[in-house]
């Protein structure tokens, strides 16, 4: 995504599609998940035979740089959103937001827990 705005230069937002404080809020809130998540997911790692991943993409044990490569694309993604128009911005952010905290959620009710 980086290299397309590098390429096209900046997107051209529509006036009232700029981001506003809440959904900057919503983009810090989801991506603060997607890096505890990434923190779980290194534990994961490190310890496979005591705990598994669900998430398809990543596999059951994924190796530490599988799990740094898909959740740093992830944050990536996850600003690029702030680059979508607002309806799509909101409902990108709330799914993000609620996957997560699924996802963490998960993993801490199974002893897996946030800090690198």
């Amino acid at each position: 995504m980086l290299a397309l705005v590098v390429l096209l230069g900046p997107p051209k937002l529509a006036a009232g599609q700029h981001p506003t404080a809440p959904d900057y809020g919503l983009a810090v809130g989801s991506t603060a998940l997607i890096v505890a998540d990434w923190s779980q997911s290194l534990r994961i790692a490190r310890n496979p035979a005591r705990w598994a991943r669900v998430n398809p993409l990543l596999g059951q044990h994924p190796s530490e740089g599988r799990a740094n490569s898909f959740l740093s694309l992830a944050v990536v993604s996850n600003g690029g959103a702030l680059l979508l128009p607002k309806t799509s911005r909101r409902i990108w952010d709330a799914d993000a937001t609620a996957l997560e905290m699924f996802a963490v959620i998960r993993n801490l009710s199974g002893g897996i827990s946030v800090g690198f």
